[in-house]
């Protein structure tokens, strides 16, 4: 239930929510998901004292009468900064970008998260009223609180996990790759690659354990039709950059048929079975309603879009960088510009709309704990539903309200060869250890942990392979190493304009000078003078960029996203693998021109360009294809020399390598895979 605020005369037996926090103010306990957090003294009571007046301005005048006695000398001023900032960080919050605590320069601070407040069982009756007034008032006005009182408590039951009844219908080991219930709102389709075998389409329901393979192999269920018809998806190692190949078939049977080319995600309306698309073009995602009717557009990319079930609506999820689930859940109507109905999101994933409300409900997590299921109306009301042990991810919503949604274990494990050892080595930190570049002697490997564990604002790190050691940099995502060795770059993940430089040793960190790209990546040329970065302007598309480190960037390449890139020795090149599929080189000397394509037999992607001209390159088939093979490419002659096969050892639940990094040595090779464990649920509201 929304609340204006905590009762001053009664708050200690008062219970506030906001977020994934709880606050006990009788306890003198806040609590994330029901553990209890470290934090006391003077920050706790400075929570308190924002969240009696949420929405509004508490002047540092006022928390100075609160929160230090007028006879105690204290430096007031760093006192209370320390104060705020040790409640930001157990927060996790941010006072550039803040969710709970925003700062007014020079007057105070307000609290800006949504919050609802539950008064223990009793606390009411200890409070007896003790004169004649106050007796009559409560008898006129206890209908009245009586409503009040069960509506709250229905409000908080609809929100606690506990009062959701949680079936489980998939029971093998594998990948669920998409779900939806059939149009009997009985039946579930899903599509799911199990105990290491192809992916294929499945039938299934809540009152039976098994489930019916029909088919499909290597293919995506998207979207159900309400007349039965299915669109799946096709897709290869290009996916993340180009989308895929969406076909439609009947549910009954049938060959699919192509339908659509380039496609991210997409979803049927209801009405009329008219498609709602996302489509990858020149260094954009567009959103379509109907095709080819272009109504959104990202340098991002967007996921789970969905029509409402009149129709008239589509939301989806926006993410700023590729590649990352951090996004902001956006609605729009056609002929009106998309808005956002939340702030962004760590992680966010999974959405569909409520079949009996306007509301959309989705799966996210707002600072890096797994994901939760959570609910917003068209007015930006915002409310968590359900939680469970582990990460949930939405699938779809039956017309009775069930649920459909998966349990995820997810991890990016990063392993290596390296010259002299006759085994990969694991080098897996945390639950999503993202490998960004390789030191020139091949002995250092940079990486971010972007996962539960990294946090929301994301934690970069340093493993030197001589002693095993894993350092922490500091907050951010990993880029590249310097060409000295003695620093690393570093990208903001809330203000992308932002580049950052660690020292490996003694120093302070430096800010580079803004240049007004937005960055996804960024890596430095040989000189230590410049940049290949892919960015963009504000509102514009993604391309590559020469951006001299202090000077003006300049395009080197056309609109659109690039998977691979590899810079020649001096400097002067980039060979890059571009979103059709092709292996091309441009000249430095020349941004903004045409580049050559080098002609090759199938899809390679640059890694690394060698000092006797050669590229060593990656073959890109399918998405899942694993092992992943490395070879020489030589560019003079077009000689392909097999180098080896690159995969983990442990292939259970893995889907995918997404990256593969070879040091300029040519003695190390650092690679990524994405392992994915599922267990799909159906989920009954107040049912017992």
């Amino acid at each position: 239930m929304p609340a204006s605020g905590l009762d001053e005369t009664a708050d200690s037996r008062q219970v506030v929510r906001f977020g994934v926090f709880e606050l006990d103010v009788r306890a003198s306990e806040l609590r994330k998901q029901g553990v209890k957090l470290k934090l006391q003294g003077k920050p706790l009571q400075l929570l308190i004292a924002l969240v009696r007046r949420p929405g509004s301005v508490v002047t540092r005048d006022e928390l100075r009468r609160q929160l230090w006695a007028s006879d105690v000398f204290v430096d007031f001023d760093s006192s209370l900064n320390t104060a705020i900032n040790r409640l930001r960080f157990v927060l996790g919050d941010s006072a550039e970008t803040p969710r709970y605590v925003e700062t007014l320069a020079r007057t105070g601070y307000r609290f800006i998260a949504p919050i609802e407040i539950a008064v223990p069982r009793g606390a009411a009756a200890e409070r007896a009223p003790n004169r004649r007034g106050a007796r009559v008032a409560a008898i006129v006005l206890a209908p009245v609180l009586l409503v009040l009182v069960v509506a709250t408590l229905v409000a908080f039951r609809t929100s606690r996990p506990s009062d959701f009844r949680f079936k489980q219908v998939t029971f093998r080991r594998g990948q669920v790759w998409g779900a939806r219930f059939a149009p009997d709102g009985e039946g579930i389709l899903y599509t799911a690659n199990w105990d290491n075998g192809p992916r294929q389409l499945f039938l299934t329901s809540p009152t039976s354990p098994e489930s019916r393979a029909l088919g499909f192999e290597e293919l995506r269920l998207v979207a159900v039709s309400r007349t039965g018809e299915l669109a799946l998806m096709a897709f290869d190692g290009t996916m993340p950059i180009t989308g895929g190949t969406l076909s439609r078939v009947p549910m009954n049977g049938g060959a699919p048929k192509v339908i659509e080319r380039n496609i991210m995600a997409a979803d049927w309306a209801q009405q009329n079975d008219q498609l709602a698309l996302v489509r990858a073009v020149e260094g954009a995602n567009q959103l379509e309603f109907p095709p080819g009717t272009v109504i959104h557009k990202t340098s991002g990319w967007m996921s789970g879009v969905r029509v409402s079930p009149r129709g008239e609506r589509l939301a989806f999820i926006e993410h700023p960088v590729r590649h990352d689930n951090r996004g902001t859940l956006k609605v729009i109507e056609p002929g009106r510009a998309a808005r956002a109905l939340t702030r962004e999101w760590a992680n966010a994933g999974g959405i569909a709309w409520h079949p009996q409300t306007s509301d959309i409900w989705f799966t996210a997590s707002p600072d890096g704990s797994p994901k939760s299921l959570w609910k917003v109306t068209l007015g930006g009301d915002l409310r968590q539903v359900a939680s469970i042990a582990g990460t949930m991810t939405l699938r779809d919503i039956a017309p009775d309200g069930r649920t459909l949604a998966s349990r995820d274990t997810q991890q990016l494990e990063m392993a290596a060869f390296i010259e002299g050892e006759s085994a990969q080595r694991n080098l897996t930190w945390l639950d999503w250890s993202r490998v960004a570049d390789i030191s020139p002697n091949g002995r250092m490997v940079l990486f971010d942990e972007s996962g539960v564990a990294g946090g929301s604002q994301y934690t970069v790190y340093l493993h030197r392979l001589d002693d095993g050691s894993t350092v922490r940099v500091g907050p951010g995502v990993a880029m590249a190493f310097s060409p000295d060795g003695r620093a690393v770059l570093t990208g903001d993940t809330e203000n992308r304009t932002r580049l950052r430089l660690f020292p490996l040793g003694d120093g302070k960190q430096q800010e580079l000078p803004l240049s007004g790209l937005e960055y996804q990546w960024a890596r430095y040329f040989p000189d230590g003078k410049s940049l290949l970065a892919l960015a963009s302007e504000p509102g514009g598309p993604l391309r590559l960029y020469v951006q001299p480190i202090g000077g003006r960037p300049a395009a080197l390449t056309p609109p659109g996203t690039v998977r691979n890139t590899a810079i020649s020795p001096d400097g002067t090149q980039v060979a890059i693998f571009s979103a059709d599929g092709k292996l091309m080189v441009y000249r430095v000397d020349r941004p903004g021109g045409a580049g050559r394509v080098v002609a090759t037999r199938e899809p390679l992607a640059p890694l690394l360009w060698t000092a006797d001209d050669s590229l060593i390159v990656q073959h890109v088939g399918a998405y899942t294809q694993i092992p992943t093979r490395i070879s020489r490419l030589e560019l003079a002659s077009g000689t392909l020399e097999p180098l080896r096969d690159v995969g983990p050892a442990d292939l259970l639940g893995v889907n995918a390598i997404t990256k593969v990094m070879v040091s300029s040595n040519q003695r190390t090779i650092v690679f990524n895979y994405r392992r994915v464990l599922s267990e799909l649920f159906v989920a009954e509201l107040g049912a017992r």
